[in-house]
């Protein structure tokens, strides 16, 4: 997952904070996650993020990781 993000901050050098608007993989309610670099990674805020077997990503609002916070497939 930390690849991606690099990715996405590497195609977009003038955004400090990048939002991310997607469905969430259980509820499939809108989940909105506000990425920005951090010293020690990346932080998120709104929801979480995997990485899934295609090579993209899987997000996940807050209600839906709180419950089960590992993927679902």
């Amino acid at each position: 997952m930390v690849e991606i993000l690099k990715k996405i901050f590497k195609s977009n050098p003038e955004n400090s904070t990048i939002v991310l608007n997607d469905t969430c993989s259980d509820c499939r309610r809108k989940v909105v996650i506000e990425i920005t670099p951090t010293s020690g990674g990346f932080g998120l805020q709104g929801g979480a993020l995997y990485k899934n077997t295609l090579g993209g990503y899987t997000a996940k609002c807050p209600d839906c990781y709180n419950v089960t916070p590992k993927t679902v497939n």
